[in-house]
């Protein structure tokens, strides 16, 4: 069962600003036209966008790598979902449905359940995207482990 979906931070710079640092560590956001960028939380806050969340560690570095306009280092983060996002139901939709669905398909479709169910915030239903995406990987890699 999968249990973490990953999201991307940009280290840059060296010490503690408060210090006389130049330090400045960003996570990737999705941004207002739904590409992806590295913004600051206070920047990101003020302007309401959506940390990225990624199914699994390689497309994450991958989307951090892409997105990176200063070139500083780039680390895909672990993240637990919310206790909000109902991974056992998740879980057996996504094995219900074809290895071979398209992912657009996916995350259209576990996003208009999100918000049929009554979810409105924004970061839950792209945890819950990500989460169904994470288990839609698993299940592939299980077929093709067993060669099924």
């Amino acid at each position: 069962m999968v249990d973490t979906i990953y999201s991307a931070v940009e280290f840059y710079g060296k010490g503690d600003p408060y210090f006389g640092g130049t330090a400045a560590d960003w996570a990737l956001y999705k941004t207002e036209d739904g590409r992806h960028a590295f913004i600051s939380a206070a920047d990101a806050q003020r302007r309401k966008l959506v940390m990225a969340y990624f199914p699994t560690e390689a497309e994450a570095e991958k989307a951090g790598a892409a997105a990176s306009t200063r070139k500083g280092s780039i680390s895909a983060v672990p993240i637990k979902p919310r206790l909000e996002v109902p991974t056992a139901q998740i879980s057996w939709i996504v094995g219900n449905k074809h290895v071979g669905e398209e992912d657009s398909e996916l995350a259209e479709d576990f996003a208009y359940r999100a918000k049929r169910a009554g979810a409105a915030d924004p970061d839950l239903i792209a945890q819950i995207v990500a989460y169904a995406l994470a288990c839609h990987r698993a299940n592939q890699a299980l077929v093709a482990h067993f060669r099924l």
